[in-house]
C-alpha cells in the first residue's frame, strides 16, 4: 500500500512539475522578442518592442559569460547599432582603459584607417575578433557622419604604449604648458619612475626593492598627483580634463596596488569596479552630457545585488545613483562552445540542464531572443529562484529580475575567431 502511495505521489509531483515548465515556456514564446542576429536586415522585426522594454534609460549595460563568446559578440555589435540608430545612444564605453579608448577614437577620427585605430582602442580578445569587426566598421563609418558613434573606456588599467607612454608624456606636456612644475628634479625623476611601475602592473621592479621604499614612492605619486589636481583644477579644455580623470585615477589605485603586490592577494575587486563606475558617471556627466551611454563589459562588473557584501560591481554603483535610469542585459546560452582568441583550444558548453532557465529558452524552440524581466507582474515565476548560469556557464539559483533588467538568449554559442 506504502508502494502504491508512494508511486501515485511521485506521479503527481513529476505531473506538476511538466505543467510548470510547460507554462513557464509558453509564456516565455509570448513574451520574447525575436532577433536576427545573421541577417544584414534588422535586428528585429517588432522593434517598438525592444524600444519599449529600454524605455527611458540613459545607461545600458551589456554583459558577456566570458570574454571569449563569439556569438554574444555578434549579438551585442547588431544590438549596439539599433541602440545608436533606433533609440539615440551616441556613446560606447568598453571595459577597457579610459586614456587608451579615448585617444584612440581621436585617432580614428582623422585617419586614413579608422579600423586599426579603433582595434586599439580595447583588449585584442573583443577588437580583434572576427565577430567584433562588423561594429568596428559601423563606427568607423560613422566618425566621418553627423551621428558619430563614440568610444570610450572605464578602466584604469594600462594596456599599450598610448597608457604607459603616452599618458605621462602629455601630462607632462600639458603640465609644462600651464607652468606647472615640478619641485626638482628629484620629485620628477620619483614621480615617473613609480608611473613605469605602476604602468607595467610592478613587473619591472628592481629586484632588491623593499615594500616601505614602494610605499614610499607611492606616497610621493599620489601627494604630487593631489598637487597637480588642485593647480589644475582652473583649467577645463576636453584634453585637460581627460588628464586630471585618469590622474585621479591613477592617484586612487596605487597605494591599493603595492598593497596588493606585498601583501593582499586576494585583492579588493570593489576598488575595480568603484573606480570604473566613478568613470562612467564622468562620462556620463561632464565628458558627454547629455549622451545615452552603452557599457560593454563582463555579466559581472554589470550585475547589482549579487556581489557578497561589502563588495560591490559597477552594476551597484550605477544603479545607486541612476536607477531606472539605467538598463542592464545578461547573456545566457544553451549550449555550444567558448574561447578567446589567445585561446589554444575552446571550451565545451553542455546542453543546459533540463529545469534550469537557459532549457527554458530552449523548449520554446527560438534560436535568439530577447527578454524583458523588469516591472514584472508580482508572482510572476520569475520572482523565484532559478538555476541558471550566466557567469562562466557554472550554475547558480538566483532571482535574476533582482541582479538584470533584460536577458539575451543564444542557443548556439560559438567561440571566437580571430580576424584577418
Amino acid at each position: 500500500m506504502i508502494k502504491y502511495f508512494i508511486v501515485i505521489l511521485f506521479i503527481l509531483l513529476f505531473g506538476t512539475v511538466l505543467l510548470a515548465q510547460k507554462k513557464e515556456v509558453s509564456w516565455l514564446k509570448k513574451e520574447v522578442i525575436d532577433l536576427h542576429i545573421d541577417t544584414n536586415g534588422t535586428l528585429t522585426s517588432t522593434p517598438q518592442a525592444l524600444r519599449e522594454s529600454i524605455g527611458e534609460a540613459q545607461i545600458v549595460l551589456l554583459g558577456e559569460q566570458t570574454h571569449g563568446d563569439g556569438t554574444a559578440f555578434k549579438t551585442k555589435g547588431q544590438f549596439i547599432k539599433f541602440l545608436h540608430e533606433q533609440l539615440g545612444f551616441e556613446v560606447l564605453v568598453f571595459e577597457s582603459s579610459l586614456y587608451l579608448a579615448e585617444k584612440s577614437f581621436q585617432n580614428s577620427k582623422v585617419s586614413d584607417n579608422p579600423i586599426k585605430e579603433l582595434r586599439g582602442a580595447t583588449y585584442p580578445h573583443w577588437s580583434w575578433t572576427k565577430e567584433v569587426q562588423p561594429l568596428l566598421e559601423y563606427i568607423g563609418k560613422s566618425t566621418k557622419s553627423s551621428d558619430p558613434l563614440f568610444v570610450s573606456g572605464m578602466d584604469y588599467q594600462e594596456i599599450s604604449k598610448i597608457d604607459r607612454e603616452g599618458f605621462p608624456i602629455d601630462l607632462f606636456m600639458a603640465l609644462k604648458k600651464l607652468n606647472i612644475t615640478f619641485i626638482n628634479q628629484d620629485e620628477q625623476n620619483d614621480y615617473f619612475t613609480f608611473y613605469s611601475y605602476l604602468a607595467n602592473y610592478f613587473d619591472n621592479l628592481p629586484k632588491n626593492i623593499q615594500e616601505n621604499e614602494l610605499n614610499a614612492l607611492s606616497d610621493k605619486f599620489v601627494s604630487t598627483s593631489q598637487r597637480f589636481l588642485s593647480l589644475l583644477d582652473n583649467h577645463s579644455t576636453a584634453d585637460i580634463e581627460l588628464l586630471k580623470q585618469v590622474l585621479r585615477n591613477k592617484a586612487t589605485v596605487a597605494p591599493v596596488l603595492v598593497s596588493r603586490k606585498f601583501r593582499d592577494k586576494d585583492f579588493s575587486k570593489n576598488t575595480r569596479d568603484s573606480i570604473m563606475a566613478e568613470n562612467i558617471i564622468w562620462l556620463k556627466e561632464k565628458r558627454y552630457p547629455g549622451k545615452k551611454i552603452i557599457v560593454w563589459a563582463a555579466s559581472r562588473h554589470i550585475a547589482r545585488n549579487y556581489q557578497p557584501s561589502p563588495e560591490k560591481s559597477v552594476g551597484d554603483y550605477l544603479y545607486q545613483k541612476y536607477r531606472d535610469k539605467m538598463y542592464s542585459i545578461v547573456f545566457m546560452a544553451n549550449q555550444g562552445t567558448w574561447g578567446t582568441i589567445g585561446m589554444k583550444n575552446s571550451r565545451n558548453i553542455p546542453p543546459a540542464k533540463e529545469h534550469t532557465l537557459e532549457n527554458l529558452f530552449f523548449e520554446t524552440g527560438k534560436q535568439d531572443v530577447f527578454l524583458n524581466i523588469r516591472n514584472l507582474n508580482r508572482g510572476s515565476w520569475l520572482l523565484t529562484e532559478q538555476v541558471a548560469r550566466p557567469f562562466g556557464y557554472v550554475e547558480e539559483a538566483k532571482v535574476w529580475p533582482n541582479i538584470f533588467d533584460g536577458i539575451i538568449f543564444n542557443t548556439e554559442m560559438v567561440k571566437t575567431n580571430i580576424a584577418q
